[in-house]
C-alpha cells in the first residue's frame, strides 16, 4: 500500500482526487450525495492517506469531519483558492473536466506543494525506498524522524 494525499470537494457531488508522495494523480472522481463513510472507504482502496486537503478556506465541516475519521493532518489553504487558480493547477490533466474533481486535485495539489522541497530532498537520499516513503509520510504527519528509523534495515 502507498501513502496518499488526498483532496476533497464536498457537495451533492463530492470530488476526490488522490495524489502519491510524488505528487502524481493515483485516482479521481465523484461521488453522489456521499457520506464520509462512503468517502473513506472509496479513498482507502487507493492507499493510505496522511492528508486530507481542501481548496477552501475555512475548509468544509464535511471535509474536517473525513479527516478526523481518518486520524490524519488536515491542509487547507491560507485563503480559498480562485476559479483561476484551480483551473491553472488542474489544466495539464485532459481529465479534470469536472468542476469538483478538479477543485479536490486543486486542494491535493497544494497541499504536495507546501512538503514537495523535503520529499524531493528524501527522493535524493542513499537509503532503501521502502524507507524514504516512512519518512515522507513521517515529515507530512509532522512525525519525529529519529536515527532509528535510517538505521534499521
Amino acid at each position: 500500500m502507498i501513502y496518499t494525499i488526498v483532496g476533497i470537494d464536498a457537495g451533492i457531488n463530492t470530488g476526490y482526487a488522490i495524489l502519491d508522495l510524488s505528487g502524481n494523480l493515483v485516482s479521481s472522481g465523484t461521488l453522489k450525495e456521499a457520506s464520509d463513510e462512503k468517502i473513506v472507504s472509496v479513498i482507502s482502496q487507493f492507499g493510505i492517506p496522511i492528508i486530507v486537503a481542501s481548496d477552501t478556506h475555512p475548509p468544509s465541516h464535511f471535509v474536517k469531519k473525513v479527516a478526523a475519521r481518518l486520524n490524519v493532518k488536515l491542509f487547507y489553504p491560507s485563503q480559498s483558492l480562485s476559479k483561476i487558480e484551480k483551473r491553472e493547477i488542474g489544466k495539464k490533466l485532459a481529465n479534470l473536466e469536472d468542476p469538483h474533481v478538479r477543485d479536490s486535485y486543486a486542494g491535493a495539489v497544494k497541499a504536495y506543494r507546501k512538503y514537495q522541497n523535503r520529499l524531493r530532498q528524501i527522493d535524493h537520499m542513499a537509503i532503501d525506498e521502502g524507507k524514504k516513503d516512512l519518512l515522507k509520510k513521517m515529515i507530512i504527519a509532522g512525525e519525529r524522524i529519529s536515527e532509528q528509523v535510517l538505521l534499521t534495515p
